[in-house]
């Protein structure tokens, strides 16, 4: 069974891609991340059985296997707990503007 933080992560994906969001701020996302994380488990369960076309209540394998088929936006400087770090991005070297 999918646990809750894996829940909130698959909603809120379902919301960046049902809203054609291709490059989302900082901001907005932890805005999302924080209303989804508010939802009572009950009402995160009935939203996700209603974006997933499952019938409510929906059988926990059932329910899994649907979120098994979200894919998540790919987030480069995503913290452990799943929001952003606010750090640079450190993969190549620094443009000029950058640089001290």
């Amino acid at each position: 069974m999918a646990d809750l933080n894996t829940k909130h992560r698959k909603l809120v994906a379902l919301m960046v891609t049902d809203l054609g969001i291709a490059d989302i701020s900082e901001e907005e996302m932890v805005q999302m991340e924080q209303e989804v994380q508010s939802l009572p488990e009950v009402e995160l369960d009935r939203t996700l059985a209603s974006r997933l076309e499952l019938p409510y209540p929906t059988d926990k394998e059932a329910l899994d296997l649907a979120l098994s088929r979200v894919e998540e936006p790919e987030r480069p400087s995503a913290g452990e707990e799943g929001g952003f770090t606010g750090a640079p991005d450190m993969s190549h070297d620094p443009r000029p503007e950058e640089r001290a």
